[in-house]
């Protein structure tokens, strides 16, 4: 029997997140960030796809905008949603830090090829 595992990354998430200012940490309100509108819209035509179609189960991490990204494909196939928080984000310190140092590159890569 061949299984196939299906990656999917949560789609567009709400942007304006960084105004609220709370006292959880970092860590627990990137766990809250939902969907935008654009973002749900977007999870429900994925669901649609026909190689999603008759799958045996869906997994995902405790994030809120990963839920609303599966949840559109749970229900498709009349599934429940089976919550992994091992499926969470890592050191989200070092994502960040790689953030900074991409838009270094990209910003001295422009410089130099607009000088």
């Amino acid at each position: 029997m061949t299984t196939t595992l299906y990656l999917i990354r949560h789609s567009k998430q709400l942007k304006d997140y960084e105004h609220i200012l709370t006292s959880e940490s970092a860590q627990e309100q990137n766990e809250k960030i939902i969907l935008s509108v654009e973002g749900e819209a977007e999870a429900k035509n994925l669901s649609k796809n026909k190689e999603l179609e008759d799958i045996s189960e869906v997994w995902s991490s405790s994030y809120v905008r990963a839920i609303s990204t599966a949840k559109y494909i749970a229900e498709r196939n009349l599934l429940k949603i089976n919550i992994d928080s091992s499926l969470n984000e890592r050191r989200l310190r070092k994502f960040r830090r790689i953030r900074g140092i991409r838009r270094k590159v990209k910003s001295s890569l422009y410089n130099r090829t607009n000088a």
